[in-house]
């Protein structure tokens, strides 16, 4: 070996050494428990999805219309940061997954969708109403997609909803509604 690869491969174990060093730190601190303070408002609006739900809905677009049904389960990961979801294998054999939370950095609820079909999209910034307890999208002029949609908790155990994605030219990809209903 050279003196450069030497000099290398030292620098290399340096690395790995005080890295393996934080991470044995890291280890050895207590495990952050959840918080004793009250949830934020924000949180608590966030919370209203967790759950599993039996879900009814109504594709009218892509042709032809279609019922939908399938089942989506929310629960809170990564300490308690982000509520994911997963859809059991929906009837129109498709599966989706998201992402929702209250991004404290930019003060906005955020929701990203995963779809089976390899689509992933983030919503635009949604505003919640707590007198109607209806969350809402309306997409940006600026953006690729215009995408408008509602959720409304009629009660805390139905959602119902709507959802309608267009392309910049306005031609409709995704036009679908339903309703969510929670398991006891």
């Amino acid at each position: 070996m050279d003196g450069k690869s030497l000099v290398a491969r030292a620098c290399l174990l340096g690395l790995a050494a005080s890295f393996s060093s934080a991470a044995a730190a890291d280890q050895a601190k207590p495990v952050k428990k959840e918080s004793a303070a009250r949830p934020s408002p924000e949180s608590l609006v966030v919370d209203k999805w967790r759950g599993t739900w039996d879900i009814k809905a109504t594709r009218r677009w892509p042709e032809p219309v279609t019922a939908v049904d399938y089942v989506e389960t929310y629960e809170w990961v990564l300490d308690g940061q982000y509520l994911r979801s997963e859809t059991s294998r929906k009837s129109d054999g498709g599966k989706s997954m998201s992402m929702v939370w209250f991004d404290i950095n930019t003060k906005n609820y955020r929701f990203v969708i995963f779809d089976s079909n390899g689509i992933a999209v983030e919503l635009p910034p949604p505003t919640w109403s707590e007198s109607t307890q209806t969350m809402e999208w309306r997409g940006g002029l600026l953006s690729p997609v215009a995408y408008t949609g509602y959720a409304t908790f009629t009660d805390p155990g139905t959602i119902r909803w709507k959802s309608l994605l267009k392309d910049w030219k306005g031609t409709v990809i995704v036009d679908i509604e339903g309703t969510s209903v929670r398991r006891k």
